[in-house]
């Protein structure tokens, strides 16, 4: 972790979602009297690895469509215009007192992991929460093999498989039964959706695990990043889910990280 700490010279892009524009309008005065200079954008942004900081106005999925554009992370503070907001730092009525700490350097950057799918080689999505290996025809179950180090962990007929980080195992994870995994544990969780098999367990596994997966031939696949970047594939193909090399970096949370997530849980209960 490092302190960060911006100065006249700064720079911070304010990234807003569709209904959050006064919000942004807010933040992004809040920053200018501050002597930083801003620059605010809708969703989708670009070259977002130039600025100091990010600061995301919307939900959790808003920061995950951030992530999309970036590879070399910047720090991101979001705050938290949706429903839950387990990645976010801040809420509306309260931003301002988050912010101060930030610019005069007393608030820590944190790394979470993410994931690289590979087909065929060739790196096609990097996700924070998980990339699902997903049916590509509704009601029809996929078959696949998924391998961990090159020994077979399952093969199963299933509507999809996730590939989760610890972070993302409150997200799609959690909602196929899998387990809430402490976010600073160094691991990869591995879910299926829906399978047609008695008894399933997830499986948690090393972060440094290098995962296969081979589909039944009987049809093609979607793998979906973050439920953001879609991409296809077939039978044949060699599909990878790596640990990735460009961490998502966060300022740290005001309060603990596990707290937090078990706050924002509530909410769904």
């Amino acid at each position: 972790m490092r302190a960060v700490k911006i100065g006249k010279v700064g720079k911070v892009g304010v990234v807003y979602k569709y209904d959050s524009l006064g919000l942004a309008r807010e933040v992004s005065a809040f920053l200018e009297e501050n002597g930083v200079e801003v620059e605010q954008f809708h969703l989708p942004s670009f070259e977002l690895e130039k600025y100091d900081f990010i600061v995301s106005v919307g939900g959790d999925g808003t920061i995950l469509q951030i992530l999309q554009d970036i590879e070399e992370c910047p720090p991101i503070f979001g705050i938290n215009r949706g429903k839950i907001g387990i990645l976010t730092h801040a809420e509306p009525d309260n931003f301002r007192e988050g912010l101060k700490k930030v610019l005069g350097g007393k608030v820590k950057t944190e790394k979470f992991m993410r994931l690289d799918c590979y087909v065929n080689d060739l790196r096609t999505q990097t996700a924070l929460n998980e990339i699902a290996i997903l049916s590509s025809e509704p009601a029809r179950l996929i078959g696949m093999k998924v391998f961990v180090n090159g020994v077979e962990i399952e093969d199963m007929r299933a509507d999809g498989m996730l590939f989760s980080t610890p972070i993302g195992s409150t997200a799609y994870a959690l909602s196929t039964g899998g387990p809430i995994v402490d976010p600073y544990l160094p691991s990869i969780l591995i879910t299926p959706i829906a399978p047609f098999k008695l008894g399933w367990k997830p499986w948690i596994v090393n972060r440094k695990s290098k995962i296969r997966v081979e589909l039944h031939p009987e049809r093609k696949a979607l793998a979906v990043a973050d439920g953001q970047k879609i991409k296809e594939v077939f039978p044949g193909d060699k599909i990878e889910i790596l640990e990735s090399d460009h961490p998502a970096v966060f300022f740290e949370s005001p309060v603990s990280r596990i707290g937090r997530i078990a706050d924002r849980l509530k909410k769904i209960r």
